[in-house]
């Protein structure tokens, strides 16, 4: 690999020798500018902003009766061991599975898995997120298991209810990874209740989800540019029923969503939502966990078509029965304790990490492609402090579009230092989970 990057390196300084000659033609003249804005649109540094400056999330707990009751309609809650026993759609591992586009130019991945056909063409639906057991527990299990999980969530246009869905991926045998389905909900609306109806579709479009302790978090943004962060509890995955909503939210298809599960609390923005970009708004996007910090935190990175963009660190709550919640204060808001500004722009992916040893964090942030063709993201890796954002260079002009095509989410597994990713080219039906180690990406890095 580093012989790879060296070659282009040599091969990128005679080509900008050649391009700077006195002799170029027009045509050359312009392929030296366009090259020129590629190469040179880099984020840069990572500024450190108050922490006062991030966005207030008031929780909003769903009332345990309530719960109940849902509970009582739907059934028993299993487990999630039960849930990756009845895991019966199969990835592929087989080499090439996912295509060139999907996967990273550089780092190579060690590991990739292609979703079933249905799953890996389906336009109507779009992977956002990757997390696993090691983000839930520092033992990097859940119970015996190993775990991956990846929300997906439902374009706009298309038709039906339902919004978000869950893929639950046994990971136990790195050679056989097995999933199943499940729906990410609210509970019914009082007056949905009266007609039978356990729960509700989101409404609305999921943005990154990590899994921590019992608890999975989910950053919602709705049409009207209000922000939420909802949460969902393994303690209360049930099967679906055939209730209305869950046949309407199927599509009459309840094989492949055989479970459901509704939101136990959100966190509401307090201030404007996306649309706007005065003190207070914000876009909630990519989440993941960082345990390199103590304790564990949260990190929320903001969407946003152009940048800058923010960064944001929350903690969890350390008190009984609250485990896999947010930290609030007496006014019921969980408050960032970090901010930061970057110039990335569509940023779909966030993991921070503090090697031991280091007394920085880096950032990693995977975002879409802005100017290339071949339809790569960039993973731009960042620590506050330092007056520029590094990359991995890649091709004939040394460009930093080496990620995914489609790159969504990102997580991190200390315990093996893997880092995992998710890509979407479902065109060409190349979607794909897979894993870098995190040492062959700083190793990339220029």
């Amino acid at each position: 690999m580093a012989r790879g990057r060296h070659r282009r390196r040599r091969r990128g300084v005679a080509l900008r020798a050649l391009l700077g000659g006195a002799a170029l033609a027009l045509t050359g003249a312009a392929t030296v500018i366009s090259v020129s804005q590629a190469t040179d649109d880099t984020p840069g540094g990572l500024e450190r902003l108050p922490a006062a400056a991030g966005p207030a999330l008031r929780e909003e707990a769903v009332p345990w009766r309530r719960l109940d009751t849902l509970a009582e309609r739907l059934g028993r809650p299993v487990s999630l061991g039960t849930v990756l026993r009845e895991a019966r759609h199969e990835m592929s591992a087989e080499a090439g599975c996912a295509g060139e586009a999907a996967l990273p130019a550089d780092p190579e991945v060690v590991r990739a898995y292609c979703w079933e056909r249905p799953d890996a063409v389906d336009e109507d639906w779009t992977p956002v997120s990757v997390t696993t057991s090691a983000d839930a527990d520092d033992d990097g299990r859940w119970g015996e298991d190993r775990v991956v999980l990846s929300a997906w969530t439902r374009a706009p246009e298309a038709a039906g209810p339902g919004s978000a869905r869950v893929a639950f991926v046994d990971a136990g045998d790195p050679a056989r990874l097995t999933y199943t389905w499940g729906l990410l909900a609210l509970p019914a609306a009082p007056g949905q209740e009266e007609r039978g109806d356990a729960y509700r579709p989101l409404g609305a479009e999921v943005r990154g989800m990590v899994w921590y302790q019992d608890k999975l978090l989910a950053t919602v943004g709705r049409p009207d540019g209000g922000e939420t962060l909802h949460v969902f509890s393994l303690d209360r995955v049930h099967r679906t029923t055939a209730t209305a909503t869950a046949k309407a939210t199927a599509r009459g298809d309840a094989e492949r969503t055989p479970f459901v599960l509704p939101a136990v609390a959100s966190y509401r923005l307090e201030g404007d939502g996306c649309g706007a970009r005065e003190e207070g708004s914000a876009c909630l996007g990519a989440l993941s966990l960082d345990r390199s910090t103590a304790p564990d935190t949260l990190v929320v990175a903001e969407r946003r078509a152009e940048g800058p963009s923010r960064l944001w660190r929350y903690t969890f709550s350390r008190y009984p029965g609250r485990e896999g919640l947010l930290s609030v204060d007496g006014s019921g808001a969980a408050r960032p304790v970090e901010s930061f500004r970057t110039e990335a722009a569509e940023i779909r992916g966030v993991v921070s990490y503090r090697a031991p040893g280091e007394t920085r964090d880096r950032w990693y942030l995977a975002s879409d492609p802005r100017e290339t063709g071949g339809g790569r993201g960039a993973l731009w890796a960042q620590s506050a402090g330092e007056r520029t954002a590094r990359a991995a260079r890649c091709g004939d002009y040394e460009l930093p579009f080496c990620w995914a095509a489609g790159a969504r989410g990102l997580a991190h597994r200390p315990g093996t230092g893997e880092l995992w990713g998710v890509s979407d080219a479902p065109g060409r039906g190349e979607r794909a989970l897979f894993t870098v180690p995190l040492g062959t990406v700083d190793a990339s890095l220029e």
